[in-house]
Order: structure tokens, then sequence, then C-alpha cells
């Protein structure tokens, strides 16, 4: 990479691994704001439904926002407004304000996956490579939340998270204004939407705007890749939160008494998740490999190489990596369901490494099927579909539990896996922008 997509990429990747820190700080302490603030589990359960969502649904509109607005602004504007809804949840003495500034962070959180996204689309030199490191960096601030908050919440208090993400986003709010940030130079004279550009110069027919851009926008945004892509999204998003949700509390009483536990099935919950999610941080990049046999382009013997997703698809077209990607994850996911000890513990390790090494692909599919001007609102929806809408996926997982059994739960996620795989078959091998420029 330049050095400015070096510096891109970092930035992003600091940007994207507190953002998931942040927003997974508060289920780590919800004992902690039970006993600080007398409430009970329904009360933190609202608090955490409607944030949580918000950090979803708020993504959409944002990538639409994104497309018609100066992305580096934007993504100071998530740093800075992090930084301030954590130092005032920090400082909030009553509970209910100190829900609004969480419900706040959800929603300023939500600016930056269709911002960050976007401007990572734009780094050129090795961007399968880029999105990776990108994705990783969120894995890990996804596993290491509830490390980090659960330590500064039992030696500080509640608001000491809150008090050192501020300190940190705003840190990273300052570096931003060092880092000369790739982004996105349109070439007018390669796109067929010459109208778009005439709308947007005539500031005083609102209407017209309006309608003419959302007419443009189905035009020259959808079409059958891309809407297949969005689906196949939402189906994992779907399976993903869904089995993330349960995996503690099924992991824990199934495991309670494997390797080192004794009855403990808290502990033992947790343990097995940290760890799953720290083998899909490892097989997100290169640093861990998939031996398989294969025989290389113009090789005529098998020969043994080492492969991960990252390597994979820089030599075979990664639609098809994609597809297989997701069919191993969603027989993994299957087979969880019907076993317990050493299988159970093998087959969540190699759900979550397969499924995580699905990101810097399903990144780069959205990339090479949506136009530069298109970019952030491609990655808004994608992003809603598997977090906003994907959010579903717990409460109809939970009803299966509570009526059968929650092994069941596990099933039932394996098979819309499989379904999802399905579907993917029709994702073809598309790059928009080597079409556009034949």
């Amino acid at each position: 990479m330049t050095k400015n997509e070096r510096e891109t990429t970092f930035l992003l990747s600091l940007s994207h691994f507190f953002c998931h820190v942040a927003i997974l700080t508060f289920p780590a302490i919800l004992i902690l704001l039970k006993e600080k603030f007398h409430v009970n589990f329904a009360t933190l359960g609202i608090v955490a439904g409607v944030y949580l969502f918000l950090f979803g649904a708020g993504s959409l509109p944002i990538g639409f926002i994104a497309d018609r607005m100066n992305k580096n602004l934007l993504l100071r504007i998530y740093l800075l407004g992090m930084s301030l809804s954590a130092f005032s949840a920090a400082l909030s003495g009553n509970f209910y304000i100190f829900a609004i500034f969480i419900i706040l962070m959800g929603l300023v959180g939500s600016i930056y996956h269709p911002v960050g996204l976007s401007i990572m689309s734009f780094v050129k030199t090795d961007k399968l490579r880029g999105f990776a490191i990108h994705g990783i960096a969120g894995t890990l601030g996804v596993a290491l939340s509830a490390a980090f908050a659960g330590f500064l919440g039992y030696y500080f208090g509640y608001d000491a998270p809150y008090l050192i993400l501020g300190l940190i986003f705003l840190f990273i709010f300052i570096y931003s204004f060092f880092v000369k940030i790739e982004n996105l130079k349109i070439d007018n004279t390669k796109t067929d939407n010459t109208k778009t550009d005439n709308i947007k110069a005539d500031n005083t027919k609102t209407d017209k705007i309006i309608s003419e851009n959302i007419k443009s926008f189905f035009n020259d945004f959808f079409h059958r890749n891309i809407a297949f892509i969005f689906i196949v999204e939402f189906l994992n998003g779907f399976v993903f939160q869904g089995v993330f949700s349960f995996l503690p509390a099924y992991t824990g009483m199934k495991l309670k008494d494997f390797l080192f536990f004794h009855n403990q099935t808290v502990a033992a919950g947790g343990f097995y998740v940290t760890i799953a999610l720290l083998v899909g941080v490892l097989f997100q990049y290169s640093s861990t490999y998939i031996p398989v046999a294969l025989k290389p382009r113009g090789s005529n013997s098998i020969v043994l190489f080492q492969y991960s997703s990252t390597y994979i698809t820089k030599r075979y077209k990664p639609n098809r990596v994609f597809s297989v990607l997701i069919l191993i994850s969603g027989l993994f996911i299957l087979i969880s369901g019907f076993s317990a000890g050493f299988i159970l513990f093998f087959s969540i390790l190699l759900y979550s490494a397969f499924s995580f090494s699905m990101n810097p692909i399903s990144n780069l599919l959205i990339s090479r099927n949506a136009k530069e001007y298109y970019r952030s609102a491609a990655y808004g929806i994608f992003f809603f579909a598997g977090f906003g809408i994907g959010s579903i996926a717990a409460p109809i997982g939970g009803f299966i539990a509570s009526s059968f059994k929650l092994s069941d739960t596990f099933v039932f996620y394996g098979i819309v896996a499989l379904i999802s795989f399905v579907i993917s078959i029709a994702i073809t091998n598309y790059n928009i922008e080597e079409a556009e420029a034949n």
C-alpha cells in the first residue's frame, strides 16, 4: 500500500475496533449497572434493544447521506460524537440520563460502518488485505470488549470504561486531522447519470431533486447481483446475531464440565465464546492458514498449499469462495445443534473461523458491484441488512428455545445458513469498475 493508504487503513481500523468496544461495553457491565442504579434486567434489556437497533438501522439513512456529503467530515463527526456520548454517560449520576447517552451512542455509532467501509473501498492497492485488516480490528473489538469493560468496571466503577472510551475517541478524532484520508475522486465523464449532476446545481428545485435522485438511484444502483448480495448478507447477519446471542448460554450449559471447568456455567460460556471469537479473528487474515490440496493454475500436479480467505480470493473467484465459506459455516452450526463435548467445542470454533472469513470477501463483493458514487449507500444497506434487520434473529431464537430446546435454535440457524448458501450460488463474478472501463 501507499503511505496514505496505510495511514487510512490504520485510522479506520482504530475507529472500527473502538466502535465495537464502545457498543458492547453496556452488556459487559450489566450487573454493575443493575447494582449501581437498582434497575431490573427488563429495563436494562429495553435500553440494550433500543441502542443496538439504532446502531444497525441508523446505517441505512447514513449511507445515503454519506454519498452526498464529505465522508471525512462524517468520520470526524462520528469520532467526536462517540467521545462526547461516552463522557456524558460516564458523568451521568441518574440511570435515565445515562440511558439517553447510551442510546445516543448507538445512533452515533451507526455512522461508522457505511462511512468507514466506503472510505476503505477507495484504497486501490491490495484492497482485500485492507478489508481484512479493517475486519480483524472490528472482530478484536468484539472479542476484547468484555475484558476491557469488565476489568475497568470491576476495579474502578461502571463509569471508568466510558471515561477511557471518551479519551480514546477524542485522541482518534485529533489524530484524523494528521492523516490524508483516501477518498472518492469521481470522474463524472465515466457516469451515465449526468442528470443527477445537473439537478445538484439547482438547489431551488427541491421536489425535483428528491424525485430524480430516487429514480436515478434505483435505475443506476440496483441490479441482480447486488440484490442477491443483500439478501445473503441479511441471512448471514441473521445467523451470526442469533448464534452469538445464545452461544454463551448454550456452550455454558453443554460444556460446563468440559476442559478445566467444574459446573461453572457462566464462566465456561464466556470462555468458549471468547475463544471462538479470537479464532475468527485469526482466520480472517493470513496469520491462520487452511491447508488444502488444490491444483494451481498452470500446474499439472496436485500440490499442498497453505491458503487463507484473503489469499484464496486473489487466485479464485471471490463469489465462489464466499459461497463455500457460507456452506461450511452452516454445516458446523448444524453439527453444534446435535453435539456435545469436544465435537461441540470443535464445531463452534470452526463456525467462527469460516464465518469471520466471509467479512473481507463480502466487503470486496460490495465494492465490485456498487458504483463509486453510491458506495456509502451500498454499505449502509449492507450493514442494515445484517445488523438492523438481522437483529430479529434473537427473539425468534428465544421463541424456539422456549417452545422446544436451546439446541433446536442452532439447528434452525444452520438451516437458514444453508438457505443462504443456495441463494449465494446466484451471485456472479462481476466487477463494475472493469465493466464500465470496457
